[in-house]
């Protein structure tokens, strides 16, 4: 669930704010992204919060496994 929510981060463009200006590419690995985010939910802006669970949603929808599991709610 934690590499998902970092995958989820990394497609709103949320990950820019996690690497240093000079790189282009992801320097941290999904898991350790998903643990910031997860730390940081209580703190993040509405805006920035919204994004980012819209983006999880979205993350989540892809895999059978979750259509399955919260399909019915």
């Amino acid at each position: 669930m934690l590499t998902l929510l970092g995958a989820a981060g990394e497609r709103c463009g949320l990950d820019r704010m996690l690497k240093a200006n000079t790189s282009k590419e992801s320097t941290m690995p999904l898991y350790s992204q998903g643990l910031y985010w997860y730390s940081a939910i209580p703190a993040l802006r509405e805006d920035r919060l919204v994004l980012l669970m819209t983006a999880y949603a979205d993350v989540l929808k892809e895999h059978a496994i979750f259509c399955d599991l919260f399909g019915i709610i």
